[in-house]
């Protein structure tokens, strides 16, 4: 069913950020985003669970403690994800990840760039 311009406008910027969290590859919501124990945060995307915050202001201040607890329940997630925050400062997106991750996902995308070169 199509979606109209007012219905859109009425949503909150949150809802909207989980929804287009949803629909990147690999990307489901969190059966009510995170609003119980057993499931955490607000998203998946690939292996990564993340963590969706939006704001208004010119700036977001990204807590160590927060990242760690992030961090923590991303590991205990079946099968072990890695933590991510989703951040929107106004019309600014960002996905903030660990240096490692952000490391191994480069050096896989140069491995199956060199392969694609292989085989032309």
């Amino acid at each position: 069913m199509a979606e109209t311009p007012w219905t859109r406008a009425r949503k909150l910027r949150s809802t909207l950020q989980e929804e287009r969290l949803n629909d990147m590859p690999g990307g489901r919501q969190q059966p009510n985003s995170g609003r119980f124990w057993r499931w955490k945060r607000d998203g998946v995307v690939w292996n990564f669970l993340v963590e969706a915050r939006t704001t208004e202001h010119k700036s977001y201040r990204i807590e160590k403690d927060e990242f760690q607890l992030i961090r923590k329940q991303a590991f205990q997630t079946p099968p072990g994800l890695r933590p991510a925050m989703n951040l929107e400062i106004q019309d600014l997106r960002l996905i903030v990840i660990e240096e490692s991750a952000f490391e191994l996902m480069l050096a896989r995308l140069i491995e199956l760039e060199a392969r694609l070169d292989e085989s032309d």
